[in-house]
């Protein structure tokens, strides 16, 4: 039987339990923020069959180094029950309001 996906445009803040596919189209180098410890961003896109929609992504200090072979830019993944977060106003694109947060409950 076929794993079912959750589309990513499904995905949000109150989402518990799912599955997802996603292609690492964007894995940026990691930095520091002024006020934050190092991150890493990433961009996530849904296979075709969900119409290409693109999400946020990000790793947070250890799990930089944790994940730096295991998520690679063009590579195909499912996800699960990866925490989801709410994007401040000022950093939402028009496609995507939500985070997906890389770590250990991933």
């Amino acid at each position: 039987m076929k794993p079912e996906y959750k589309p990513l445009k499904e995905l949000n803040d109150k989402t518990q339990r799912y599955k997802t596919k996603v292609k690492v189209i964007h894995k940026g180098s990691s930095q520091q923020s002024p006020n934050k410890p190092w991150y890493q961003r990433l961009l996530f896109k849904d296979d075709e069959v969900c119409q290409g929609f693109t999400i946020k992504g990000a790793l947070f200090v250890s799990d930089i180094e944790k994940y730096t072979e295991a998520l690679e830019r063009n590579g195909e993944y499912e996800l699960s029950n990866a925490m989801i977060s709410a994007v401040p106003p000022q950093h939402a694109s028009r496609s995507n309001e939500y985070s997906i947060i890389i770590n250990a409950r991933a």
